[in-house]
């Protein structure tokens, strides 16, 4: 049975948590996009949503007053993709594209020079190759 407005049937596992961006308000059931390290804010029309916001700051109120970056607030977005570290090949930025690179390492998927098929999205960011990034899988 549904606890929130949110859930019907969540896999175990799908529960990530994030830092809400600065300057935003985040509200239970809202598509939320990455915008910084394991930072997200509310996704815009069209733009590619990692998940739904399902929960957020202990003692907030998630649904009137909202979970608030300049207060520091963090929230738990439901997304039913594996989260991993993966070996950078060079830079990637956070909420940027990956895609495989040479040498059993991922690279920023630019669709410039970088063309090949996306298979994950970078919730962190990669300076340098051999960096680590944390990604989900798509």
């Amino acid at each position: 049975m549904a606890r929130n407005k949110v859930e019907y049937h969540i896999q175990a596992g799908a529960f990530h948590t994030f830092k809400v961006q600065a300057g935003e308000t985040l509200f239970i059931g809202q598509p939320v996009a990455i915008r910084g390290d394991m930072t997200v804010g509310l996704a815009n029309a069209g733009e590619e949503a990692i998940g739904i916001v399902y929960a957020g700051s202990v003692a907030k109120d998630g649904v009137n007053e909202g979970y608030k970056g300049n207060d520091g607030d963090v929230v738990t977005v439901v997304m039913n993709k594996p989260v991993v570290y993966l070996t950078a090949g060079g830079a990637i930025p956070a909420g940027g594209d990956i895609q495989v690179g040479a040498a059993g390492k991922f690279i920023h998927r630019d669709g410039t020079t970088n063309t090949g098929a996306v298979i994950a999205k970078a919730l962190t960011t990669a300076s340098a190759d051999g960096d680590f990034v944390i990604a989900y899988l798509k």
